[in-house]
């Protein structure tokens, strides 16, 4: 039997319900749950969640309306319970819709439908939150997309990897011929894709990614043999030479004798959820009733530990202006091409996910303002934490300045360390976008020392930094020196990170 895009009808066959593959259903008849599993359903079939990053919003289908008529619906977790369903009815159609993935960011669902305008059986679609709706899906178009069956798609913490499933027609032995594959984001565009090879892929069919919070670990269905019956999830974790190791069967907290399949995890990385199947099938040889449950997740089976920083972008002088912002991250220890994402155009909402052992340049940027910057350490990270912290940006004006958060200098020297060039490029990327802008570049010390001496210090200090600008192309006429000792400071110097605080470089508009 040819894999198709009916997700709501299903046929008996081998291994249970053949188009469980092609459809966005998880679980079989037969199969018992896990003990310890929890239904978060409603009285009517749903399945297939995918699950924001702080786990509070939910999307999925359901024949809530009709039975057997699938929707996609989304309910919010309030105060531990979750909401009423609400249909997307914007996204929804007359046609085969379901199967989604809301991204990290939550600025993106993607989705499988088989709705006119597309290029062939399934196609993958995308539709981008504006505000508290999603916009009109488009298709993701080639290459991603091709006359055959393209579904189930996860896109990576970073926005640059999707991985979704696709039909194999070199598959032998099993009917739907399905394998994950994954595409990469390059210039703004999605590369050829390429099917992830072995020992991810096998012969036997392979459907369902999803890449976890971390970046590291992907979890998926596959029938190969060895597993609990049917379809089993399996995990496996990306290599530091950038493969995949071995996979996993999770086991039987979560895999059953039935299917078990299409997983949901929040960036905490400690609750999954998953469909499974609770009734059997009528005499027409379609699907039973369908519950979405909840199940901890083991400890030694759980994701590297990731922090959540989520916030707001804004106006600083006009704190009700919300603003469309650029935000980079940097390992900066590794040195790699930074992570870009951005804030939602219609609210400045961001969120942004670091892994564990990282110490991170962070930056936020958008046109006509200066930049914002922090270091963020997550060498010692043992527990999920999530930061809330709206980012106020100041406007490009006459007497607007900022604290260079990211300047580093060798203790009680003026020397300036390596890590310190991330800052200093944005300077000059700065100073490069306005061409006509003219700044002040200040020292700041504590007040342990003598007045003399922190006086040269935050001299030296500054002229270090303009000595930079200056050798990257920028005109020594457009930059100015001061150094202001203790005279300035912006904490208590009683405690040592008032004192820390104290110990800075700004900038400041001088004209425009």
């Amino acid at each position: 039997m040819r894999v198709n895009c009916n997700i709501f009808r299903t046929a008996a066959v081998v291994l249970g319900f053949v188009q469980v593959l092609a459809l966005y259903s998880c679980a079989s008849s037969g199969g018992a749950s896990s003990s310890s599993a929890s239904s978060v359903s409603g009285g009517y079939s749903e399945y297939s969640p995918t699950i924001s990053a702080d786990g509070r919003t939910m999307i999925y289908q359901a024949d809530i309306d009709e039975p057997r008529k699938y929707k996609i619906y989304a309910k919010q977790k309030v105060y531990d319970k979750w909401s009423s369903p609400v249909a997307l009815d914007n996204i929804n159609s007359r046609y085969n819709d379901g199967g989604c993935f809301i991204t990290y960011d939550q600025n993106y669902l993607i989705f499988t439908s088989d709705r006119s305008g597309g290029l062939g059986n399934c196609d993958l679609w995308v539709s981008q939150r504006e505000g508290d709706r999603w916009s009109d899906p488009e298709n993701m178009g080639a290459p991603v997309n091709t006359p055959g069956y393209e579904g189930f798609a996860s896109l990576s913490p970073d926005g640059k990897t999707l991985y979704f499933t696709r039909e194999c027609p070199e598959k032998t032995t099993c009917k739907d011929k399905l394998g994950i594959f994954y595409s990469e984001k390059v210039d703004g565009k999605w590369t050829e894709p390429r099917k992830i090879p072995a020992p991810v892929n096998t012969e036997f069919c392979e459907f369902g990614p999803v890449i976890l919070a971390d970046n590291i670990s992907l979890i998926f269905s596959s029938s190969r043999p060895g597993g609990s019956g049917g379809y089993d999830l399996y995990k496996t974790e990306r290599t530091e030479q950038g493969g995949w190791g071995r996979p996993i069967n999770l086991g039987s907290f979560i895999n059953t004798k039935g299917e078990d399949s299409l997983i949901a995890i929040p960036a905490s990385g400690e609750i999954m959820y998953y469909t499974k199947g609770v009734g059997g099938q009528d005499e027409s040889g379609s699907e039973g009733i369908r519950r979405i449950v909840s199940v901890p997740i083991p400890e030694n089976l759980q994701q590297t530990k990731v922090v959540v920083v989520k916030g707001t972008v804004r106006d600083k002088r006009k704190t009700s202006k919300t603003l469309f912002a650029e935000l980079n991250i940097t390992d900066i220890r590794k040195d790699d091409k930074p992570i870009t994402v951005y804030s939602n155009k219609d609210d400045g909402k961001y969120i942004v996910i670091l892994a564990k052992g990282k110490i991170c340049d962070f930056s936020v940027k958008s046109p006509g303002y200066l930049f914002y910057s922090r270091k963020i350490d997550l060498t010692g990270l043992q527990q999920y934490k999530e930061i809330n912290e709206d980012i106020l940006l100041e406007p490009i004006v006459v007497g607007a300045n900022i604290v260079l958060n990211n300047m580093f200098f060798e203790f009680r020297s003026y020397k300036l360390l390596r890590e310190s060039k991330y800052e200093l490029n944005r300077i000059i990327k700065l100073m490069k976008e306005n061409p006509t802008l003219r700044v002040e570049i200040s020292g700041h010390t504590d007040n342990v020392g003598t007045d003399k001496a922190n006086q040269k210090l935050s001299m030296q200090r500054a002229q270090s930094v303009v000595s930079y600008l200056v050798s990257n192309g920028i005109a020594m006429e457009r930059l100015e020196a001061k150094g202001y000792g203790k005279m300035k400071p912006i904490a208590s110097n009683k405690s040592e990170d008032g004192r820390q605080e104290n110990r800075r470089v700004e900038i400041e508009v001088l004209s425009i």
